[in-house]
């Protein structure tokens, strides 16, 4: 058996205790990070800005110009105005009275055309049953936005 410790030496072994436990709890409170500070807006996060207004691309279905995609597989870009269209439920639903139109997927798509929704998109392509799990177009597809780009891209597109 061990001999149990003497007084003076367990007064410094529990001192000794309380300040390994008490020094990094103080240093942690120095290293705070200001609330103004984080993020990429660099305000507190406790101020509830105004949204900035954003101009969307308008025009009628049709008028304007195919956006190029971001990357292969991104969904495309809705390049007309959508204001009279949302909100977009099951049951409302004009995309679909455009874009659901299966015989247009093997065709060329000219300007003006409306670009078909893709045969991911049906249960049944040949009746031009949409899939309802993709009643939402907004879900994916988004109106191009007229912003300034916050964080450059990096991407490069392959070959």
């Amino acid at each position: 058996m061990s001999k149990p410790l003497s007084k003076p030496v367990a007064k410094f072994m529990l001192l000794a205790a309380l300040l390994a436990l008490a020094l990094p709890a103080s240093a942690v409170e120095d290293q705070s990070i200001p609330d103004d500070s984080l993020g990429l807006s660099k305000t507190s996060v406790y101020d509830v800005p105004d949204p900035a207004v954003v101009e969307y691309a308008g025009g009628d279905p049709g008028s304007n110009k195919r956006l190029v995609k971001s990357y292969h597989t991104a969904p495309p870009m809705i390049t007309h105005t959508i204001t009279d269209m949302v909100p977009i439920t099951r049951d409302f639903n004009l995309c679909k009275d455009c874009h659901v139109q299966p015989d247009l997927l093997k065709q060329k798509i000219v300007q003006g055309m409306p670009i078909p929704a893709p045969a991911s998109h049906y249960t049944n392509v040949k009746k031009g049953e949409l899939y309802m799990g993709r009643w939402n177009c907004v879900q994916c597809h988004r109106p191009q936005a007229k912003v300034e780009v916050l964080v450059q891209s990096t991407f490069k597109k392959t070959k």
